[in-house]
């Protein structure tokens, strides 16, 4: 007398995700690349050249100022 298995249980299908996937957007065309329309002219300065001419002549002072003590 053989005894057989039963054949086994088909697998529970797996519960819904809580959050739906979202589709991934289709990728597009970026637009052509277009000069800019009016060319902007820049009168002055720079802000970092008008920042380092004020502070190096402070720091040079404090530095060349700064109390040392005598030996």
């Amino acid at each position: 007398m053989v005894r057989r298995t039963p054949p086994p249980k088909p697998a529970p299908e797996p519960a819904p995700s809580r959050k739906p996937v979202r589709p991934v957007p289709a990728a597009q065309d970026l637009p052509a690349y277009r000069p800019p329309a009016a060319k902007t002219d820049r009168e002055g300065m720079p802000l970092v050249v008008l920042v380092l001419v004020t502070t190096t002549p402070a720091v040079l002072a404090a530095a060349l100022l700064k109390p040392r003590r005598g030996r």
